[in-house]
């Protein structure tokens, strides 16, 4: 059983884990897909750290959260993004990514899914594990899955700004 969230990003699972699921009509240019996300650096997104599991590039990034309608009201936290080795998909491309922080990390959801990327949209599809257990669980689903849809927008816009 699983509770539909607000806006239908997010989607909090009996076992803990949450759906994420955030997309941004925008226009991508996919013939900048291979050199943007298959390069070994990405100086667009932070500085390289390591090699993950199934050849996953890492980078040291701050992740960012607008908390109020003002820029100054921004949350920031330095996390570990990384990405996998894209591959056409439908229409467009898809990436793997994954996201967790770089300090005091459970206290912060740990990321894994996908970016879907066409020449009209990028979407982040993926699942998240709220911090705290069951009481992290009951959290997301009254407060923090807003947070969590808010930094998979700030990377959706990111994403664009690269690919516009």
């Amino acid at each position: 059983m699983a509770t539909r969230g607000a806006l239908g990003g997010s989607e909090t699972e009996l076992g803990g884990s949450a759906r994420l699921n955030v997309s941004l009509g925008t226009t991508v240019r996919l013939d900048r897909v291979m050199t943007t996300f298959g390069a070994e650096e990405a100086p667009w997104l932070g500085e390289r750290v390591a090699v993950g599991p199934n050849g996953m590039r890492r980078f040291s990034c701050d992740l960012e959260l607008l908390v109020g309608p003002e820029t100054r009201s921004l949350f920031r936290k330095a996390a570990i993004v990384g990405l996998g080795t894209p591959r056409e998909g439908g229409d467009g491309w898809i990436v793997p990514v994954e996201w967790f922080a770089a300090s005091l990390a459970p206290l912060f959801p740990v990321f894994v899914g996908e970016l879907r990327l066409d020449s009209d949209r990028v979407e982040l599809r993926g699942n998240y594990l709220p911090p705290g257990g069951v009481i992290g669980s009951v959290l997301d689903r009254a407060l923090l899955s807003r947070a969590a849809r808010g930094t998979g927008r700030w990377f959706l816009r990111k994403i664009a700004s690269v690919l516009g």
